[in-house]
């Protein structure tokens, strides 16, 4: 299938979306200047940096209304931010007790990142092409992520991150893999994942580890880029199994 009929295919439902998720380099920095078409996203980047910052810790309650003036918005968009939060596990909402900010245990990083691993791996198998504009746009990203950990911005490292992984999944001629990869909130857990990885001083080696996933599929290996794509996720499950034993903490992983 030639890129431009991929590309009009998923767009308006997926490629689109992700995209339209891209933050500022500062989400603090941007409040009260939003852009209202993609503000609910924002607010998503923001808290989820004051949960890898340490400003909002496991129990912590986040009340609309306060984030509402805040982010100098209406309580709609702050509502579907913590929906948005609330569905990919990072917050919980109790009757009476409000959205509070929940603490994310090793098994269920370690479940996501391994189911990740598999759908990515499979993505490879179900791709009918993987143009040379297709290896561009990974190249592009990979950049921006090397960029990004140049200066410490990792709020852009995860966005590019994401863009990277999105752009090989939406490649896959599979839906219903395309559907349940997105389930995974890949990017914002991304988000949570970078910070770890930066204060493990690791985070450099994993981004470089996106080279060899690159030139896979320059050579048109499609199982050798599925499985340093498992392999990719794999390691991070690795390292979450080590943190544990030697008991570092791996809640907000």
């Amino acid at each position: 299938m030639k890129q431009t009929e991929k590309t009009r295919e998923y767009e308006p439902d997926a490629r689109a979306a992700f995209l339209a998720e891209r933050p500022a380099a500062d989400s603090r920095a941007t409040v009260g200047i939003l852009d209202r078409n993609c503000m609910h996203d924002r607010i998503c980047w923001a808290i989820l940096d004051r949960i890898s910052d340490g400003t909002y810790h496991p129990g912590d309650r986040l009340k609309e209304l306060t984030l509402a003036r805040e982010f100098q918005v209406s309580q709609a968009p702050i509502r579907e931010a913590l929906r948005k939060l609330e569905a990919i596990g990072v917050l919980e909402s109790e009757a009476y007790r409000g959205t509070r900010v929940r603490a994310i245990t090793p098994q269920e990083m370690r479940d996501t990142y391994q189911l990740r691993g598999i759908l990515e791996q499979s993505a490879t198998q179900y791709m009918l092409s993987f143009t040379a504009e297709d290896i561009d746009i990974l190249e592009r990203e990979f950049a921006a992520m090397q960029a990004a950990v140049i200066v410490g911005d990792l709020q852009n490292v995860a966005v590019h991150n994401k863009n990277f992984h999105c752009h090989i999944v939406l490649c896959c001629e599979n839906k219903e893999l395309v559907r349940v990869w997105k389930s995974l909130g890949v990017g914002m857990r991304a988000r949570l994942n970078v910070q770890r990885l930066a204060e493990s001083h690791r985070l450099p080696q994993a981004i470089a580890s996106h080279r060899k996933i690159i030139d896979a599929f320059r050579a048109g290996d499609m199982q050798q880029a599925g499985e340093l794509l498992r392999a990719h996720s794999f390691e991070f499950v690795e390292d979450i199994e080590d943190r544990v034993d030697t008991g570092s903490p791996a809640s907000q992983s």
